[in-house]
């Protein structure tokens, strides 16, 4: 069970998850399951590039600990994964490059200007968006929000050689989504708040403290999320089971927040707190059976 929070599985099928929502609520249909892989393995690739090096670690919690148990066996399911990457992308390269090749300036903006935070957040030239501790946050749900959001119909539009939707409405469910990874980013950051302070990492948690964060930080961002969507809602006509059904997933990080006053193991953060990707992505796809 520890494998599938531990070895990063586990977000992976969250993403995969997520970016079904968005496509969902955006009325574009499925891209078909050769994408789902890709994103779900570059993902737990993304994820588990962060934990390179712990199998040389002996001290720390208890994720540190299974990578340095499971080190050896990371590296060769990282080394497969990015194989399978390589090579699902050169297929796809020969299936699709008539497409690809005359894709619009703005499709190819979209494609590359997520990977590239994502990979300025591990960092460039020695130069990392992870070091900047309040920007970390916002960096991991601009990418987020990107593939999961984004992605899905930008790829559509490309292989279909159609439009993509409103502007307006992906602008909408791209922030909604990115202020969401944000706050659970924010979360996240307690967990590594001892780490962090030793190794002069300013995120919001270090610099402020842990109620400061939760109450002053996080949960007025909850509020407002909440707050933003209702309103939304309300004046665009949905129904009270839509509004329902995507409100639960702020109320459940209401709970979240108010249980995380107290120290939680990394398995609880792991599966409670990323959990709530999930359950948001549920009830996104299932609000979407409601006007």
């Amino acid at each position: 069970m520890r494998g599938l929070f531990y070895g990063n599985w586990f977000i992976g099928l969250c993403a995969v998850a997520l970016g079904v929502e968005a496509a969902m609520q955006q009325g574009v249909p499925l891209n078909g399951p050769w994408y789902h892989i890709l994103i779900f393995l570059g993902c737990v690739a993304f994820y588990n590039h962060a934990y390179r090096d712990l199998e040389r670690v002996k001290v720390g919690d208890d994720r540190v600990r299974w990578y340095a148990l499971h080190g050896r066996w990371q590296q060769v399911m990282q080394y497969l994964i990015v194989g399978v990457l390589c090579a699902a992308l050169a297929v796809a390269w020969v299936v699709f490059h008539g497409h690809v090749l005359h894709m619009r300036a703005h499709h190819l903006l979209s494609l590359v200007a997520f990977p590239f935070v994502g990979v300025a957040y591990y960092g460039i030239h020695g130069a990392s968006l992870r070091r900047v501790g309040w920007l970390k946050p916002f960096a991991l749900g601009f990418v987020w929000a990107g593939v999961v959001t984004v992605y899905p119909v930008v790829v559509y539009a490309i292989l279909h050689d159609t439009d993509m939707p409103a502007a307006g409405s992906t602008g909408r469910l791209f922030l909604k989504n990115m202020m969401f990874l944000a706050v659970l980013s924010v979360l996240f950051d307690i967990k590594d708040h001892a780490a962090d302070h030793r190794n002069d990492l300013r995120t919001f948690v270090v610099q402020r403290g842990l109620r400061t964060t939760l109450f002053r930080i996080v949960l007025p961002l909850t509020l407002l999320g909440i707050l933003s969507f209702l309103v939304h809602g309300a004046t665009h006509g949905f129904s009270f089971m839509k509004l329902l059904l995507n409100s639960i997933p702020f109320l459940a990080l209401l709970a979240v927040i108010h249980a995380l006053r107290k120290r939680r193991s990394v398995l609880y953060y792991l599966a409670v707190v990323d959990g709530l990707l999930l359950l948001k992505a549920l009830c996104g796809i299932f609000s979407t059976f409601w006007p």
